[in-house]
């Protein structure tokens, strides 16, 4: 039974907060618990565990990612104009949830990000959105796909080239937010410019 509060966003971002404070391996279900309002003995009746927040934070990371991206696909402009402003959009995502993505391990940003198989794509949920301005930039003649690339590998590129590099950039090289972001976007736009 999934608890009430996994699908209260505002619950699940106090959750994101403690395991940002604590880390993912070191946050507790009492931690959790008391970020989500309830006592750890409410979600072990519950049958909540921390695989079930895991993927609430997920889906809400989801939702934020739809949401960041929607202006740029409902805008007038260019192919380009907008993926650039999708692109920017996924910084801000990224930037909202820079502690949060530093504070799991690969197995657990895996889940969230990648599908199953051997040679992965990142969820569909996250890169069909660069999809359709990918497209919309091609059909414009704004933008170009090299011979051979698939628009869902090029956007699995793009996604994590972004993300990755600007996480990277603002916490190692302490960057601040605008520089990061327009250092990325700018490249990751170039790369796939007319």
């Amino acid at each position: 039974m999934v608890s009430a509060q996994l699908t209260d966003g505002e619950a699940l971002r106090r959750a994101r907060d403690a395991i940002e404070e604590h880390g993912w391996e070191a946050v507790t279900m009492e931690q959790l618990a008391a970020a989500l309002g309830v006592s750890r003995m409410t979600l072990h009746r519950r049958g909540v565990r921390r695989e079930h927040v895991l993927r609430a934070l997920g889906a809400l990371l989801q939702d934020d990612y739809r949401r960041a991206l929607w202006p740029a696909l409902t805008a007038a402009g260019s192919g380009r104009e907008r993926l650039e402003s999708g692109l920017r959009g996924l910084c801000g995502v990224t930037e909202a949830n820079l502690a949060l993505l530093a504070a799991l391990d690969s197995a657990e940003r895996d889940e969230i990000f990648h599908a199953d198989g051997e040679q992965v794509l990142t969820h569909a949920v996250f890169t069909e959105p660069l999809q359709a301005l990918l497209r919309d930039g091609v059909a414009d003649g704004t933008l170009a796909l090299d011979p051979g690339d698939s628009v869902e590998e090029v956007a699995t590129v793009l996604f994590n080239l972004l993300a990755w590099t600007y996480r990277h950039l603002r916490l190692a090289h302490r960057w601040p937010p605008a520089r990061a972001a327009q250092a990325v976007t700018r490249r990751a736009v170039r790369s796939v410019a007319a």
